[in-house]
């Protein structure tokens, strides 16, 4: 995600999914891993550790397996992060999935970005076999901070 895109710092505690009409309503996944981290890149390379600011790479979430919440056609459902992540509200966000296996074909909306923000490779690989400008609907839930045009930062302003 685009750091334009984004908008101010969060403390991101889930992710949000839109299920597409099409396909099951959950899916469960064998040694599912979900990261988070920072890019400087607005387009992605092949090598996923290059794509990553050094450092910013952050397991956010990891069962197995991993069932998704039942959720019916265009319903939104949330994966609940094992550990939540704080945003800068100034990079750009990288968000990583992986999982060796699993039953169900979960099929979530996507949009396209226009540039190559999206990579796929097989579970265990370093290098992207695929590129993509399609990339899922997501949303970031979790804690805003305040921005100098909020009114609790205005607010506090005046109380100084």
């Amino acid at each position: 995600m685009l750091a334009s895109e984004i908008g101010d710092a969060i403390e991101i505690e889930s992710l949000s999914w839109k299920r597409h009409v099409s396909g099951d309503t959950q899916g469960t996944y064998d040694d599912y891993s979900l990261y988070i981290g920072l890019c400087s890149s607005d387009v992605l390379g092949t090598n996923f550790d290059d794509n990553y600011i050094s450092g910013s790479r952050t397991l956010v979430m990891s069962s197995s397996p991993y069932t998704t919440p039942s959720a019916g056609p265009n319903a939104w459902f949330d994966s609940i992060l094992d550990t939540a992540f704080w945003y800068n509200g100034e990079d750009n966000l990288l968000i990583e999935i992986e999982w060796s296996d699993g039953v169900g074909s979960l099929y979530t909306w996507h949009w396209d970005s226009g540039s190559q923000r999206c990579v796929i490779g097989p579970y265990g690989a370093s290098n992207a076999t695929e590129t993509s400008s399609d990339v899922p609907n997501i949303r970031l839930n979790g804690v805003l901070s305040l921005s100098d045009t909020t009114f609790g930062q205005i607010k506090a302003a005046f109380i100084e």
